[in-house]
């Protein structure tokens, strides 16, 4: 259970950053103003502007996770502190944006299976370092793990000392591992249980007053002007939006129902989570450059069990190389190995 947990707040750090490289040239997706006065919208305007033109960014991060069980069967602490950079190829970028505005446009939260190839481009095509500080607790053991990953053209390492300690066994000749991700998502697509699990195939239909995706998003979201602040020496427009999930629930649980992913208190159980939780976002973009600087997101889930979450990015260097290289003496396992292994 250790061990898994760890695997799980590692891919938490990296898939919480990854997304944000496309979303910082996201040129489908509209703006979400609310109430907001005309003033403040066009600062949101002049934002997504901004951030279309970049495609890379170095990056610092901090981020806690906290889980416990109600019945105090199993609790977990998590902390990362790190820092590195991101991009991505226009070539992938573009693929992800298209799949984004059909995913805007679709009619659920269903992945479309044309998703899997624009998915496997995307994983291909990003270049990206992180160096960070884990400190984990759970089962009633802690680590202090020094992590170190490239990801370059769809393989992924990782310093070979950290996983020794993941693995509670040295790596005696090796000083990087990894594996090639290359096609993963067509793999997991191959496997029934996977496609359960992502959806993949399956047909929620939009609440009866909303046309698509995004309206749905609106509907959930609140968003309010704060007052200027400063990162790290600049002044900036705070704005914090509230998402609220209940207004997802039904989608989410539908798309699990009649599938052997979940089994019925699962469901249960994530639709009271669901029912129960709001993820809040605050972003701090410079008052005379309209980038977006800093990144807060904070999500609270109760019922079979309580989590809590927080992440804060710091981004600069917009649009600056980023120089990775995958070791030549780096040990690369392929995919399906590493999957059939983990069964």
């Amino acid at each position: 259970m250790f061990t898994r947990w760890i695997y799980i707040a590692l891919a938490i750090a990296v898939l919480a950053l990854a997304p944000v490289v496309g979303a910082q040239t996201d040129q489908t997706s509209h703006v979400i103003c609310g109430d907001l006065a005309e003033a403040d919208c066009q600062i949101l305007r002049d934002n997504k502007t901004v951030m279309d033109a970049v495609s890379s960014f170095a990056f610092g991060m901090s981020m806690t996770l906290d889980y416990a069980g109600l019945d105090d069967s199993y609790a977990m602490s998590l902390s990362v502190d790190g820092q590195g950079g991101f991009a991505i190829a226009p070539e992938a970028l573009a693929g992800v944006l298209a799949l984004e505005e059909q995913l805007n446009n679709s009619s659920g939260l269903s992945l479309p299976e044309d998703a899997i190839a624009q998915l496997d481009a995307f994983i291909a095509g990003l270049t990206g370092e992180i160096r960070a500080d884990i400190q984990l607790a759970a089962d009633g053991e802690s680590s202090d793990i020094p992590l170190h990953l490239l990801m370059k053209d769809g393989v992924i390492v990782l310093g070979a000392g950290a996983l020794g300690e993941l693995m509670d066994q040295p790596m005696e000749g090796m000083e990087w591992i990894g594996l090639d991700a290359n096609g993963m998502m067509s793999l997991l697509a191959s496997d029934p249980d996977m496609t359960d699990l992502l959806g993949i195939g399956a047909d929620q239909e939009l609440p009866a007053d909303a046309g698509s995706w995004a309206d749905v998003e609106e509907a959930a979201t609140t968003i309010t002007r704060l007052a200027n602040s400063e990162v790290n020496g600049l002044a900036v427009a705070v704005f914090e939006s509230s998402l609220e999930m209940n207004h997802f629930a039904d989608m989410v649980v539908e798309a699990y129902q009649g599938t052997t992913a979940l089994d019925a208190a699962e469901i249960a159980a994530m639709r009271q989570q669901l029912d129960n939780a709001t993820l809040n976002m605050r972003q701090s973009i410079g008052l005379s450059d309209h980038y977006t600087y800093r990144t807060e997101l904070s999500m609270e889930m109760d019922g079979a069990s309580e989590m809590s979450m927080a992440l804060t990015l710091d981004q600069s260097d917009f649009n600056e190389p980023v120089i990775v290289e995958i070791p030549q003496d780096a040990f690369i396992l392929p995919l399906a190995m590493m999957m059939q292994m983990g069964n």
